[in-house]
């Protein structure tokens, strides 16, 4: 696996962070992405980082296929995704998230896909 982008952090504020990894599959043969992604949204909350939302598209209970883990809840939401669109929906589901169950406003910049 040949990784293009490793745990970029990009901050918004002192209390939120949005971590990237992507990676190009040597053998896409295996597997039927040829990227492996994930984005991960995290919130500073009473002195420790919580993770608010992941959507990413590793296999997860031995499917493959984009998915996105909320935070409080065990199952995940399978979706169809690809990374660029998973960028712009982990900004839009994080910032209700905070909103809903923090009671903080946090305004990510979105690009136009």
């Amino acid at each position: 696996m040949k990784i293009l982008i490793d745990g970029f952090i990009e901050f918004y504020g002192d209390r939120v962070k949005l971590v990237k990894t992507l990676m190009k599959r040597q053998s896409p043969e295996k597997f039927p992405e040829v990227l492996k992604w994930v984005f991960q949204t995290l919130y500073f909350h009473e002195g420790v980082w919580v993770e608010i939302c992941r959507i990413d598209n590793y296999l997860h209970e031995k499917q493959s296929g984009s998915h996105i883990h909320y935070y409080g809840r065990k199952e995940v939401r399978r979706i169809a995704l690809n990374y660029r669109e998973a960028e712009k929906a982990i900004k839009d589901i994080s910032e209700r998230i905070i909103r809903e169950r923090f009671n903080d406003v946090v305004r990510f910049p979105h690009e136009k896909l």
